[in-house]
């Protein structure tokens, strides 16, 4: 049964393959994920890390590099010496982070392939490798065990029904009783472990909370933002998709006085103009010359977390999707937070909730129904701000805590 699984899942990485292989002439999105795989050995050829000592950050996309961010900046503000090798598997990711500063070294991780993973461990020489929440390559993981590398998941998230704890797959829980440490974000996820026989577990928090305060006291903005929301209610939507829509057309025709911005999840000129057509109101471009609507439309990448800032309100995207996006980003400035049902997979949203500094819209009007009473309470508003702050600053530290056990091993 052990060698059928470890087949089949072969078996499934190379279908994966040929997929990118033949999705990269229909998807730009692939075609950059294939072109950029092809570059991994040369870049690594030409990099010398001349005999530091290694530490290998993996992440899947942008949202794990949030997490992974702050401890990659103290390993490297507290063991200058060190060299860091940071991987992605979405071109969502790397293509936004390629020159991320506190990385040695930022590459594709090619596919799970013994052939692939075995050059990687000889032209890398890791000593530690440091994966980011639910990443999980197998034939990867088993292949740096057996090279005695010490191999830790950080910001983990589990529930019973992850398919690992099913019987059929006990080969690659296995694999996780061998990780040198899991650092889990909840109660819920260590509790999980234990039930599953998986003991080497530390609960420590969510790591995003330490990046999104960090990044909360430098956010800043071009000048023209700011002239423009100017003693100026504002509504940011953060990462929306075409399902936010009916929301975000409620609230931009029932508050005519606030400015809107739109920030899309895609910012792709066909999904900007297929909201635009969706959204039936003049706006504006980012990129616009003149700004001569209440309704902005952000068609860059970067800014969000920095819109936040000026904000009075947020509604967050992809509730209505497979799951909402950063919840963390606006609520670190005290602004109550809106998104749609599709939330529990979160812990931070489900905290906030019950925290109420958090709302639910499960249908379009519920938005204006909770603004309209928060805009005639000062008092209540005011208490979604204290109670935000309080909630950051009891849940910040998890960096210091892996930081902490990690010491011995880049020493």
């Amino acid at each position: 049964m052990k060698f059928i699984l470890w087949f089949l899942y072969k078996i499934g990485i190379q279908i994966g393959e040929l997929y990118i292989y033949f999705g990269r002439f229909f998807s730009e999105k692939l075609t950059l994920l294939y072109q950029g795989r092809r570059d991994i050995w040369q870049k690594l050829l030409n990099f010398s890390h001349q005999n530091k000592k290694t530490i290998w950050v993996h992440c899947a996309s942008l949202g794990e590099f949030e997490q992974g961010r702050p401890l990659i900046e103290t390993i490297k503000r507290n063991h200058p010496d060190t060299f860091i090798l940071l991987s992605f598997y979405s071109p969502s990711g790397y293509e936004i982070r390629k020159n991320y500063e506190f990385a040695d070294l930022i590459i594709y991780l090619p596919a799970d392939l013994d052939v692939y993973n075995q050059k990687l461990i000889q032209l890398i020489k890791p000593s530690t490798v440091i994966f980011v929440k639910y990443e999980f390559w197998w034939n990867l993981i088993r292949e740096l065990l057996e090279n005695n590398v010490k191999v830790f998941l950080i910001s983990g998230v589990f529930r019973e029904n992850d398919y690992f704890f099913n019987p059929i797959f006990k080969p690659f829980k296995s694999l996780l009783c061998q990780y040198e440490k899991i650092f889990v974000q909840d109660k819920l996820s260590a509790d999980v472990l234990k039930s599953n026989a998986v003991s080497n577990y530390k609960i420590v928090g969510d790591t995003r909370i330490d990046n999104v305060i960090h990044r909360s006291k430098k956010a800043h903005l071009p000048q023209k933002i700011y002239n423009y929301v100017e003693n100026k209610k504002v509504i940011v939507y953060g990462s929306i998709w075409s399902s936010d829509m009916k929301v975000v057309g409620h609230l931009t025709g029932s508050y005519p006085e606030f400015v809107h911005i739109l920030a899309p999840h895609d910012v792709s000129h066909g999904n900007i103009e297929g909201i635009k057509k969706i959204l039936d109101k003049k706006s504006s471009d980012y990129t616009d010359d003149s700004w001569n609507s209440n309704i902005l439309i952000i068609n860059n990448i970067g800014m969000l977390s920095g819109l936040y800032s000026v904000a009075k309100y947020a509604y967050i995207g992809g509730g209505y999707q497979k799951g909402i996006h950063n919840t963390l980003e606006p609520a670190v400035f005290g602004i109550p937070v809106f998104f749609g049902p599709k939330f529990k997979k979160f812990n931070e949203a489900v905290l906030m909730i019950d925290l109420e500094i958090a709302f639910v819209v499960d249908e379009h009007d519920v938005c204006s129904r909770c603004i309209d009473a928060l805009e005639s309470d000062e008092i209540k508003y005011k208490a979604i701000k204290d109670k935000s702050n309080r909630f950051f600053d009891e849940n910040r530290g998890a960096t210091e805590k892996i930081a902490f056990d990690l010491y011995p091993y880049l020493t």
